[in-house]
């Protein structure tokens, strides 16, 4: 009863501290917030406006880009999982 118990708790920290498959260390967080700082000074002094306007912006490209990047690796992971699925299917149809 007890080991159950421990398995209830881990699962709701693990659901409490959200998506594991994202970096979260402080160290990648702190590094990311200043290259959009850094960033978002050179934008605002090409161009003009507002440092907060630039840091957002930036963040939500960040934030569009790597969705992009999640989404297309999610469909290719899918095609070549079914391909590999169909594969097998014909090998062990021909055999």
């Amino acid at each position: 009863m007890h080991k159950k118990n421990v398995v209830i708790m881990k699962t709701a920290r693990e659901i409490h501290n959200g998506n594991k498959n994202r970096l979260n260390l402080p160290l990648h967080k702190l590094f990311g917030w200043s290259v959009r700082l850094i960033l978002s000074g050179f934008c605002w002094s090409l161009y003009g406006g507002s440092l907060l306007a630039w840091f957002i912006g930036l963040w939500l490209v960040k934030e569009l880009i790597t969705d992009v990047i999640r989404f297309a690796w999610g469909c290719l992971v899918s095609i070549l999982s079914f391909a590999v699925v169909v594969g097998i299917i014909i090998w062990l149809l021909i055999l």
